[in-house]
């Protein structure tokens, strides 16, 4: 049991006496206790390898994304060039859902891959949406044209 200090009216615990501590040193205390705990740890040594796939191929997926972001641009442009007034375009959508569903492997469960994509598909409008108010006001159109990042309504995908 604990330390006991003696006071005017009895007994009680010791307080344990901690110095504030600050959140990142809390991280870092995180990390060395997990890395102790890795090289103790089977699964962990196991599971590192594999992680690490994982974060080298997360790491190739944002690139893809940022090279997917920079052709939705360039697409803009030739919309724009041509005359379309319409970012969305629904039937060029469904082909997409239609090729990646049909290229999975079935690993990856179908729903939630179109609901991936919808999204995917739908952050893609809004870069063409930023490229567009961009040019409007005679600025630069590219990838960080709208830094506030605002989501836009259906209605506003439409237009």
């Amino acid at each position: 049991m604990g330390e006991r200090r003696r006071t005017g009216s009895g007994t009680r615990p010791a307080a344990a006496v901690t110095a504030p501590v600050e959140p990142a040193a809390r991280v870092i205390a995180a990390e060395i206790t997990a890395r102790a705990t890795e090289a103790t740890d089977p699964t962990a040594e196991a599971l590192a390898p594999l992680r690490q796939r994982i974060d080298t191929i997360d790491h190739e997926i944002v690139a893809l994304l940022n090279e997917r972001a920079q052709i939705a641009l360039e697409i803009g442009s030739v919309k724009q060039v041509t005359g379309r007034r319409t970012v969305r375009d629904a039937a060029r959508e469904a082909q997409v859902l239609e090729h990646v569903t049909s290229a999975s492997a079935g690993l990856f469960p179908e729903p939630e891959l179109v609901a991936l994509y919808r999204k995917l598909i739908a952050a893609t409008r809004r870069v063409q949406h930023a490229q567009k108010r961009d040019r409007g006001r005679g600025g630069d159109a590219g990838p960080k044209a709208d830094s506030q990042n605002r989501p836009r309504s259906r209605a506003e995908d439409e237009r």
